[in-house]
C-alpha cells in the first residue's frame, strides 16, 4: 500500500524571504510530494503520481475537500499533464518517488476551477499538547521522540501547516502545567506564549478511553491577548486512534487559516493602491515586490511611484482589500498607519518630482480603496 512519505527537515517552512524577517513562515515546496513505493513499475508509478499531485494540490489550496472537484479530478486522473519531472531515490531501505508539477499551472487550475488559493506565506502556530506518557500525562516538547510527534511534523507538513511545539524547558515549566493546557486555561498559555515567534498559539488535550480517543482543540491569536481571550475554533471529537485525532486537530486548524488566508477569484477584480513608508533601498524594492506577488489576495502587481522612502503599487485583487489586510497583518514588518477605506487624491502627485512615477489608466482615483503601511 503507498503511502505518503513527507520530508521534515525545513521542507515546510522558511521563515524568511529574503530579507523579510517575519513570524509568519514561508512554506516552500509546494509543487513536489514525495511518495513511497514497492517497485518502480509503470502501474505502480501511475498511481505513486496520482496520489502526489493529489497532495500538491492539498499544499496549495488547504483542503482535502478540492479533490472532489471535476476539475481537479480530470488532472489527478492524467498526472502527466501537470507533471515537470519524476525521479526515485533509497530513502531508509524504501523506495521512494518524488514528482514536481507545474506550480503556475497547479494555481492555474485551482483558479479556474474558482476554488481558494494558500499563497506561500501563512501563519505559524505554537501547539501545546497534553497527551499520556508512559502512564504521567505531559505536555508534548519539541524534542520528544514519539509517535504523535512524528505524526504532527507528518500531518504539518501535509496541510502546509507551520506548526512550533514548545521547548519545554524551565521557563515553560514553570509557567504552564498539563492542567493548564487540559483546562483549557488561555490567559496562563498565552503568557508563557510570548517567548515565541508565532502569530497564533493552540491547545489541544488528547485522552484514551476505553475503545476510542477523545480529544478537544481551541485556536487563539496570539497578537489579541488582552482582555478576555475568546477561541477562534474549539473542537472536541472521539476517533478511532490518536493518528486519527492528530489528523482531526490539524485539519481544524487548517481549515480556519484556509478561511482567512486563502482565497478563491471573486470575479470582481477589486483596484488597490498600496503605498509602503520606509523603504530605503532598490533591493528592498525587489524583495517586497516578489513578497507582494506570491500572496495569494493580488492578481497583479504594478509600480506606480518610488520617491525618497516611499514606495506606492497599484494592486489588482481576487477579492477585496479586506483580504489583502488579512495576509499583511501577519507581516510583522508592515504596520498600517491608515484606515482601508482612505480615498486616494486625484492630484496625489501633483507637482512632485519622482524617481519613477506610473499612471494605470484603469485605476479610478476617485475610488481606489488605499492602504497605507510603515514598512521596518
Amino acid at each position: 500500500m503507498l503511502k505518503l512519505l513527507i520530508q521534515f527537515i525545513v521542507i515546510g517552512c522558511v521563515f524568511a524571504l529574503n530579507s523579510f524577517a517575519v513570524i509568519a513562515a514561508e512554506i516552500a515546496l509546494l509543487d513536489e510530494a514525495d511518495v513511497v513505493v514497492t517497485s518502480r513499475a509503470t502501474n505502480e508509478r501511475q498511481v505513486a503520481l496520482k496520489q502526489a499531485l493529489s497532495t500538491v494540490f492539498i499544499k496549495n489550496s488547504g483542503l482535502t475537500s478540492v479533490l472532489e472537484h471535476p476539475l481537479i479530478k480530470s488532472h489527478i486522473n492524467k498526472p502527466e499533464s501537470l507533471l515537470t519531472q519524476y525521479g526515485y531515490s533509497q530513502v531508509d531501505d524504501e523506495l521512494v518517488l518524488k514528482a514536481n508539477f507545474d506550480h503556475k499551472r497547479i494555481i492555474s487550475v485551482l483558479r479556474e476551477a474558482e476554488l481558494p488559493v494558500w499563497g506561500r506565506q501563512r501563519p505559524s502556530t505554537l501547539l501545546w499538547m497534553s497527551i499520556e506518557n508512559a502512564g504521567d500525562r505531559a505536555i508534548l516538547a519539541d524534542a520528544a521522540e514519539s509517535d504523535i510527534r512524528t505524526q504532527i511534523d507528518l500531518d504539518a507538513n501535509n496541510k502546509g501547516i507551520p506548526i512550533l511545539l514548545p521547548v519545554m524547558d524551565l521557563d515553560d515549566v514553570m509557567q504552564v502545567n498539563v492542567s493548564d493546557v487540559r483546562g483549557m486555561f488561555a490567559d496562563v498559555v498565552a503568557n508563557a506564549s510570548k517567548r515565541y515567534q508565532a502569530d497564533y498559539f493552540a491547545m489541544a488535550d488528547i485522552d484514551q478511553v476505553g475503545g476510542f480517543v477523545r480529544f478537544n482543540v481551541a485556536l487563539f491569536d496570539k497578537g489579541n491577548a488582552s482582555g478576555v481571550m475568546q477561541p477562534l475554533i474549539n473542537h472536541q471529537a472521539e476517533v478511532a486512534d490518536y493518528e486519527q485525532a492528530t489528523d482531526e486537530i490539524l485539519s481544524r486548524l487548517a481549515g480556519y487559516f484556509v478561511s482567512q488566508y486563502a482565497f478563491a477569484d471573486s470575479g470582481n477584480s477589486a483596484q488597490t493602491k498600496l503605498t509602503l513608508v520606509g523603504v530605503q533601498t532598490m533591493a528592498q524594492l525587489v524583495d517586497i515586490e516578489a513578497y507582494l506577488t506570491q500572496l495569494s489576495a493580488i492578481k497583479s502587481v504594478s509600480l506606480s511611484q518610488f520617491k525618497a522612502d516611499t514606495v506606492t503599487y497599484n494592486l489588482s485583487l481576487f477579492g477585496d482589500a479586506s483580504d489583502l489586510e488579512k495576509l499583511l497583518s501577519i507581516n510583522k514588518r508592515l504596520t498600517q498607519i491608515d484606515t482601508v477605506n482612505t480615498v486616494v487624491p486625484p492630484n496625489l502627485n501633483a507637482g512632485q518630482e519622482n524617481s519613477i512615477n506610473n499612471v494605470d489608466p484603469n485605476l479610478d482615483s476617485e475610488t481606489t480603496v488605499s492602504l497605507i503601511y510603515q514598512w521596518h
